[in-house]
């Protein structure tokens, strides 16, 4: 072998709110058991790389400013201490570290990232591609070496890829940031109802689906069509918003945004932000892009491949689904999704949902082994193979 390279996606470590996926209780000691066995050496890991959502910055009630970075890393000093039972800092010794920036953490500087860790270590993160530990988030978005191609892949969700128009005084946070902080007071609702503490206890909770926030493709699309009869502008950004206050039986909410130009804006007040993600002119590509949310990121891979046929292996997470399959015909392609790191605990107790990453083995050949393997407790023989495919 020549070398290995391991992909994780979508780990949603914050701080411990109850509306976060990420629960310390749940989650620490199955991503604590990952980093034991990127750390080994036994599996032969050169480098591993973050497919962003390391942080969330999103996942808040909107009635609490969320944090930043730093509030998020004192939060967990479990990871970002040293400790002899893994941790991020201990790994930059043995791994190289790569890290891209998702949708829950596009304002995540990856210099300050590293500002934070220099007490700890003189290593460094690196960012996706490059070696320039000052490159901004925004342009930290794609990892590729090679016939390796990786990234989040929120950038080819219409609703959650940078919104950087003139009329955004938000920007980068797109119409999803707020899909999002509106489902946390669902989903405070949905906690409490069930008498738990926080969300891990709450099964299908991290489901990124819209269906599942209250927003169905086939009433996106009516009320569009609906819009274009009576001749008015496009403004998929109200009807979704509309739809997700019906669903949470809200009329109107105010959201808390800590440091940003706007220290708190309401559900009236969106829609205006967001005024031309659908058009005539873009609307078939702007629908292909709002699919994702419903329908996974496969046609943007077999995309990617097209224009790029000396690419290989195509990886992304953002939609929470894992899977490893070929990608075209002639089986010479293949795209995998990392999947999440965060399931609820019903689902990870019933099998539904388990922790996961891949792993991509580079040979003297030139070809390559995309394996796909879970985490499913705190041992060694807990981290299984779930599924391997090979190109040449």
């Amino acid at each position: 072998m020549k070398g290995r390279t391991v992909f994780v996606s979508d780990l949603h470590i914050g701080t411990g709110a109850e509306t976060n996926w990420y629960q310390k209780g749940v989650h620490e000691p199955l991503l604590k058991n990952f980093l034991r066995y990127l750390q080994s050496d036994e599996n032969h890991v050169d480098e591993l790389v973050i497919l962003g959502d390391w942080f969330d910055l999103w996942n808040y009630h909107p009635f609490s400013s969320p944090p930043d970075v730093a509030l998020i890393m004192r939060q967990n000093p479990a990871l970002f201490q040293r400790h002899a039972d893994g941790d991020f800092v201990s790994l930059l010794d043995r791994v190289k570290v790569r890290y891209i920036n998702g949708d829950h953490d596009m304002e995540v500087e990856l210099r300050e990232v590293n500002r934070l860790l220099s007490a700890l270590t003189d290593r460094r993160i690196l960012p996706g591609h490059g070696n320039d530990f000052e490159k901004p988030a925004l342009a930290n978005t794609y990892y590729m070496n090679g016939p390796i191609w990786a990234e989040h892949g929120n950038q080819h969700d219409l609703f959650n890829k940078p919104s950087l128009t003139a009329a955004n005084p938000l920007a980068p946070l797109p119409l999803g940031y707020f899909v999002n902080r509106i489902y946390c007071h669902y989903l405070q609702k949905r906690i409490a109802s069930v008498h738990r503490a926080d969300a891990a206890a709450v099964s299908g909770c991290c489901e990124t689906s819209l269906e599942s926030y209250g927003i169905t493709l086939e009433g996106l699309l009516q009320e569009l069509m609906h819009q274009l009869k009576k001749g008015e502008k496009l403004n998929p950004a109200s009807i979704i918003l509309k739809m997700m206050m019906q669903h949470n039986r809200n009329n109107q909410l105010d959201f808390k945004l800590g440091g940003k130009s706007l220290s708190e804006v309401n559900t009236d007040g969106i829609a205006r932000f967001y005024p031309d993600l659908i058009s005539e002119e873009n609307f078939y590509d702007a629908m292909c892009e709002a699919e994702v949310a419903f329908d996974g990121l496969a046609h943007f891979a077999r995309q990617h491949v097209n224009k790029n046929p000396h690419t290989r292996v195509v990886l992304m997470g953002h939609t929470h689904c894992a899977l490893n399959m070929y990608c075209g015909s002639l089986k010479n392609h293949v795209f995998a999704n990392t999947g999440y790191f965060c399931p609820p605990q019903p689902d990870i107790d019933s099998g539904l949902h388990l922790p996961g990453f891949v792993e991509v083995d580079s040979f003297n050949d030139g070809s390559l082994k995309v394996t796909q393997k879970i985490v499913s407790g705190t041992l060694d023989e807990d981290i299984r193979e779930i599924s391997a495919l090979r190109v040449y």
